[in-house]
């Protein structure tokens, strides 16, 4: 693997979650492949940290299946596949159905507002292409809408339908730019307010559905 170099992190606390942003940058950018390994220690060499934190972000990153440890190999990039992605899209799609149902019919004022913010966050950040961001508000926009249910069962299998792995890759490998990315929540968003059941479960399956064609146009 060619050697990068790395920008050192400023020591100050909570900097767990810059490291970690900077594993992802590493994957999404191609400086790190699926099946490299992530050298804890030289990672902390680069970045300018001690080992504890970088420990930390790569078991947060193996948490989201961005990355898993091999016996006798160590941690590497994991590979995610066209059908892991595609049965991660399906069950979110039924998932999120049921969930913009209930936002539909039960968000309030205050959470539409919440919902909207991110989605203008989200906006910037495919603006300014900041990849982490807008993956991150990408997931936060979907999350709050399935929060909206109050139904623990529903978020409990929503979030461990591999949310972070699933928009992370999916994002990576998608030909479209971030900002015609983030356009298609604006659909979600507006069918939530128009208080239109049927439109917002149609715009959801639209949604998934274009993303599951997108992958299958990938040799």
């Amino acid at each position: 693997m060619t050697k990068v170099k790395r920008k050192p992190i400023e020591k100050r606390p909570l900097y767990r979650e810059e490291i970690g942003n900077a594993i992802r940058d590493a994957i999404a950018s191609g400086d790190l492949k699926p099946g490299d390994r992530i050298v804890e220690t030289q990672w902390a060499k680069d970045l300018g940290v001690s080992q504890s934190p970088v420990r930390e972000a790569i078991r947060e990153l193996e948490m989201m299946g961005l990355v898993e440890n091999i016996p006798y190999q160590g941690c590497i990039v994991r590979k995610a596949t066209k059908q892991d992605m595609k049965d991660a899209y399906r069950v979110r799609m039924y998932l999120e159905m049921l969930g913009i149902q209930d936002a539909v019919e039960g968000a309030t004022e205050e959470q539409l507002k919440e919902i909207y913010r991110i989605y203008q966050e989200m906006e910037a950040d495919a603006k300014k292409n900041a990849f982490n961001s807008y993956t991150k508000k990408n997931e936060l926009f979907h999350e709050k809408i399935i929060e909206v249910s109050q139904n623990r069962l529903l978020i409990r299998l929503w979030k461990q339908s591999h949310i972070q792995e699933s928009t992370f890759f999916g994002t990576q490998l998608s030909d479209r730019s971030l900002e015609e990315l983030a356009i298609r929540h604006k659909d979600l968003f507006e069918a939530i307010v128009a208080r239109d059941v049927k439109r917002a479960q149609d715009a959801i399956y639209q949604h998934f559905q274009g993303l599951i064609e997108e992958l299958d146009k990938i040799v």
